[in-house]
């Protein structure tokens, strides 16, 4: 017997206000350096850091209380893209530690960057009443592709898991 598929749901509203907490929260890493950022959508030619959405804000679970009050389980899948050019061996193996300590401090596991330990110890307040519950990598940092003019994209994906609760 066919399992019946059920449409996917997305929190429409809830996308823009976790990529805004996920873009600041990104950029609070820290081993970006000063001047240094990760973009959202966008990257140079040869070089540069990104934050990319990977489909939106899925509803994973909404439960209805009889009273109208409504818990929703949201899933944000994103991916960090860092480009670099004339890579060497140690500056791939440096990108993608770079990018598996983006992962983990996000996980709020403690780096350590130039003999000194980091730790996020909590995530944003989000607007509303959305809440993150947990962000986790979904795959170590990877190469991703490379580029006519042959800089590489390596990445990590991503998905941030946030509650919204609300009233109907």
């Amino acid at each position: 017997m066919a399992e019946e598929k059920k449409p996917v749901k997305y929190d429409i509203d809830g996308f823009d206000v976790i990529t805004t907490a996920l873009q600041e929260l990104v950029n609070q890493f820290p081993e970006l350096r000063e001047g240094d950022e990760i973009a959202f959508s966008t990257l140079d030619d040869a070089s540069g850091k990104a934050m990319f959405p990977v489909s939106g804000a899925v509803i994973e679970s909404e439960k209805e209380s009889i009273t109208g009050h409504v818990t929703q389980v949201c899933l944000y899948p994103f991916c960090v893209i860092y480009r670099i050019s004339g890579a060497n061996a140690k500056r791939k193996a440096d990108t993608k530690e770079w990018l598996d300590n983006l992962g983990k401090w996000l996980e709020k596991q403690t780096i350590t960057i130039k003999n000194n330990t980091y730790k996020l110890e909590e995530y944003p307040v989000l607007t509303g009443n959305r809440k993150f519950l947990t962000i986790d990598r979904q795959t170590p940092a990877y190469l991703d592709s490379i580029n006519e003019n042959k800089s590489e994209n390596w990445a990590i994906n991503i998905s941030a898991r946030y509650q919204n609760d609300f009233d109907r």
